[in-house]
């Protein structure tokens, strides 16, 4: 680990502000609207990270700028981790080397080529201020058009014009999605919390399906939420961003997602009530145990290197396919006529959503040539998505039959909980029931009840939520449901 700059505050920042690179970044326009906030500058410092060995000559020269006329740095701290140009980088070995060399008592992951407006530090401080049990989360305006490549510091009211993809009505889509929010809305583009916070829960998960595109700070939030944490998306303030080469990453490794690149993983923990990572960053490890938030000297020790170093895209790849192939081997239900009848009724489920895409298409035909570009993606996220159903649902079924299980009933009616109602009517085990919140509309050949029925009924429910589970779990709990009634998908 290389520290290419370190600057000596006279005293501790509000905010800690952690920005990421993998030798990826060609515009730092960041930095300078991080520069210009409504707040003093010594309220926040920056913190700017490389993962592989680059010292990047435009922070270099706007470092000689600063010093040259006299205003403060930039960047406050810069550290290279200098990892082997072969090792897939890892976001989470980042953030937790951030959160170690933060200063602040909130520390802020973001976007690190995102535009901010002037008052984003202040709405953060702003935030805390009124409630500090939270976890924050800003989104990010987003724009697909190429008319601001290269950057060419466009005004915002252009970036939420012509090619926004995800702006209407005062507010991002994602703020006003009721049926999907942890698809739409972007997890990875704003999140801060306590660093306090942040070391109680052992800090960013360093598991090896953590590393490349999948994942990102929300993984962090998933599990500051069953700490007792409130997550808050606020609702006025938010990052933009313009497209650029790799906006959303080429030729990088995947780990496991469910189809739309949400990690899986960091699911499971939503669902388990987990706090504590799976692979735990040694040195926030013991700041944990000895329940300190103490800020550590740089440069930190470089034993990271020992593990993560090694780990290439094509052992990372490698791996991936032996586990899968591994959970084929492992499945009861790898029976060749069954598998065919399970895949043709994925066929025709994929084939009524695109029918369902396409009458929205034909009510709203904007962008024609867009949309038919976009058929052939629609399709390889929905075999992704729909393949990520089929293991759940598999692994579902298996804990259904070892608990002697003939029928359950189903809480949530989605893309998921039909998967798995196919695949219990192949293995002859019967869906008695299907629950919501509010109940009326049909679902699989079933009248949707509401969710308060369940208590009058005896069997097993499965909670089919494609996304965060635990509020589910706690409403069925909250009605009197046993524990020991619930199965999650």
């Amino acid at each position: 680990m290389d520290v290419l700059f370190d600057n000596q505050l006279t005293s501790p920042p509000h905010i800690s502000i952690v920005l990421l690179d993998w030798s990826c970044r060609e515009s730092f326009h960041a930095l300078k609207y991080l520069n210009t906030q409504t707040v003093e500058r010594e309220q926040y410092e920056l913190i700017w990270i490389e993962y592989y060995d680059r010292h990047s000559t435009e922070i270099l020269n706007m470092l000689q700028e600063c010093k040259d006329s006299g205003v403060a740095s930039i960047i406050d701290r810069w550290i290279v981790l200098d990892m082997p140009e072969t090792t897939c980088y890892h976001k989470h070995l980042m953030y937790n080397v951030g959160i170690l060399a933060s200063r602040g008592q909130v520390v802020t992951f973001c976007d690190s080529d995102a535009v901010f407006t002037p008052a984003f530090v202040e709405t953060i401080v702003d935030e805390f201020r009124k409630d500090n049990g939270i976890v924050l989360h800003l989104d990010e305006i987003r724009n697909s058009d190429r008319r601001f490549y290269p950057f060419n510091t466009p005004p915002i009211e252009d970036i939420k014009g012509k090619g926004c993809i995800n702006f209407k009505n005062g507010k991002s889509t994602g703020l006003q999605d009721k049926e999907d929010p942890l698809h739409t809305l972007n997890y990875g583009a704003c999140m801060c919390a306590l660093r306090r916070d942040l070391i109680h829960i052992g800090g960013a998960d360093e598991h090896i399906d953590y590393f490349g595109h999948i994942c990102g700070p929300y993984e962090m939030t998933f599990r500051l939420i069953n700490a007792g944490k409130k997550e808050v998306w606020h609702q006025s303030e938010f990052l933009y961003h313009v497209w650029h080469p790799g906006t959303d990453g080429k030729n990088n490794y995947l780990g496991p997602h469910d189809g739309r690149y949400i990690s899986t993983t960091s699911l499971e923990s939503s669902s388990t009530g987990r706090v504590l990572p799976l692979t735990e960053n040694p040195i926030i490890k013991a700041h944990r145990l000895n329940n300190d938030d103490l800020h550590v000297a740089l440069p930190l020790n470089s034993d990271y290197k020992l593990n993560i170093g090694q780990w290439t895209v094509s052992q990372l790849n490698e791996l991936s396919r032996k586990q899968k192939s591994q959970r084929k081997r492992d499945n009861v239900f790898n029976k060749p006529l069954l598998n065919i009848k399970i895949k043709i009724n994925l066929l025709i489920a994929t084939i009524r959503q695109f029918i369902i895409k396409t009458n929205k298409f034909i009510r709203n035909p904007k962008d024609i040539f867009k949309k038919v570009y976009n058929i052939r993606g629609f399709f390889q996220t929905m075999a992704h998505q729909n393949e990520h159903y089929l293991q759940r649902a598999f692994a579902c079924i298996n804990t259904l039959t070892s608990r002697n299980v003939s029928k359950f009933t189903v809480y949530g009616p989605n893309a998921a909980a039909e998967v798995l109602c196919s695949v219990a009517v192949n293995v002859s085990l019967s869906v008695s029931a299907v629950y919501d919140g509010g109940g009326g509309a049909s679902f699989c050949g079933f009248t949707v009840m509401p969710i308060e029925s369940a208590r009058d009924r005896s069997e097993l429910i499965v909670v089919a939520d494609t996304g965060l589970k635990r509020e589910k779990i706690n409403k069925l709990i909250g009605y009197g449901i046993q524990e020991d009634r619930i199965v999650v998908l």
